[in-house]
């Protein structure tokens, strides 16, 4: 309990209080631009180590199980199927635009730790780069358990119940390795294993949670374009931007409270 008490103590004297949205919409606009490219590396890795063939039909049972509103099912078809025709050339090529993420999450990390840190953007870059090398893994885990997911998430009753809480571990487990990569290898100074582990899984749980959210989100029937006079396109991005936004100031904060809990464990232990 004491540990818990200078944890806390800890976060709420040195957090950085109203600038955090600000940190939160650098990373957003960093993540606009990378993630797609992102995603557009991993599917193209995992249809070279699956098959073209297992992907999209992961994708497809995946898909079943997703509300079918908001140009959903239409944006992850031409997603894998982009990613999926891409040559080596342009899998590599993307992941440039990738490596800007991670220098967006450096940038907002720096400001949510008292570590000093030069060449933020190339640490950030190259951090992201060894995130994308166990991608391809994680999404590959997704995929393989949507054909049981997605009929689970169509049903109702226990069923949907069933396929909520497998979803949630799955996810879980995928977010959370990548935390480990995104807060080790991304963040500035160093953490130790045992707060990382805490901490990326912690954060990792929340996470989970909230993309759960999102599912439910999509399933509002309200066109996102209705705040725009209509037009679909700004609708949608706005609305994603938006979720983004909130990721990222629960990925921000997450990172802090590991931070601190490093902190605790290191003057516990000397």
């Amino acid at each position: 309990m004491s540990r818990l008490g200078d944890m806390a103590s800890g976060v709420r004297k040195t957090f950085p209080g109203s600038d955090l949205a600000l940190w939160a919409a650098g990373a957003t606009y960093f993540g606009v631009i990378g993630l797609v490219p992102l995603a557009l590396a991993s599917l193209w890795a995992v249809g070279a180590i699956a098959g073209h063939d297992t992907v999209t039909a992961a994708m497809e049972a995946g898909i079943s199980g997703l509300p079918q509103g908001h140009g959903t099912p239409e944006a992850l078809r031409t997603l894998t199927s982009v990613a999926l025709s891409m040559s080596w050339v342009q899998a590599l090529v993307v992941l440039f635009p990738a490596s800007l993420y991670g220098e967006g999450l450096r940038r907002a990390f720096v400001q949510m730790s008292a570590a000093r840190d030069t060449l933020t953007g190339w640490r950030g870059r190259a951090g992201l780069l060894g995130v994308a090398a166990v991608a391809p893994l994680l999404v590959l885990a997704v995929l393989v358990s949507a054909p049981y997911v997605g009929p689970l998430y169509a049903g109702t009753g226990w069923s949907l119940v069933w396929g909520v809480v497998v979803a949630f571990h799955v996810v879980w487990l995928a977010v959370s390795t990548a935390l480990l990569g995104v807060f080790g290898l991304i963040g500035p100074g160093h953490i130790r294993p045992k707060p990382l582990f805490i901490g990326a899984f912690g954060t990792g749980a929340i996470l989970a949670g909230f993309l759960q959210g999102f599912v439910l989100f999509l399933a509002i029937p309200i066109p996102w374009s209705a705040p725009f006079g209509g037009l679909p396109i700004i609708g949608a991005v706005s609305a994603l931007a938006l979720w983004l936004f909130l990721l990222h100031i629960l990925v921000l904060c997450g990172f802090r409270v590991t931070v601190v809990l490093d902190e605790v464990m290191r003057s516990r232990a000397s």
